[in-house]
């Protein structure tokens, strides 16, 4: 009885569409990439590495790739979100925001992207060392959260959703 109880919650689990992620297969167009990014080494460190797991084959040069990605430096701006009765802050969000844009040159089009992600952190007054180490770890979490995003939406990709760039723009993008 219980196996076959299992049996149904897994077909329902497969029939509504959910899967484990992993590999992110992006469109033909896209598995040869020139990478310009402003961002970080440990952000770089995982787009790259996630890209490679996709199959996706980054070039040295701009001129070697039909499409360029240029990924902006990642902003994460620290808020309050409350404060105890003696003031101090008891809770942060952090929230991060990534621009990135996905130059197509053969067309002649880009396509922007923004994406957002935010993490909590508890602010514990009496464990400063505890709650910086926590605090840098839902740094890497929210960096590594973006990057999943960033390769979903890539994912996604659809080529109406390019806007033509202007004729001087197209060629300053080229250069590496």
């Amino acid at each position: 009885m219980r196996i076959i109880v299992w049996m149904l919650m897994f077909s329902l689990l497969t029939a509504c569409g959910w899967h484990l992620r992993g590999v992110t297969p992006l469109p033909k167009e896209y598995r040869v990439l020139y990478l310009q990014t402003q961002a970080s080494n440990s952000f770089n460190q995982q787009l790259k590495l996630q890209l490679e797991f996709n199959n996706v084959l980054l070039t040295d040069m701009a001129a070697d790739a039909p499409a360029i990605l240029q990924v902006d430096a990642v902003d994460i701006e620290k808020r309050t979100l409350s404060v105890t009765s003696s003031g101090q802050v008891a809770e942060y969000e952090l929230n991060g925001r990534l621009n990135a844009r996905l130059l197509h040159l053969e067309r002649n089009s880009e396509l922007p992207l923004q994406i957002k992600s935010r993490r909590r952190l508890t602010n514990d007054i009496n464990n400063v060392v505890g709650t910086a180490s926590e605090e840098a770890k839902q740094r890497r979490e929210l960096e590594k959260d973006l990057v999943g995003k960033l390769m979903r939406r890539l994912q996604k990709a659809k080529a109406d959703a390019f806007i033509p760039l202007p004729a001087s723009n197209a060629e300053e993008s080229s250069q590496p």
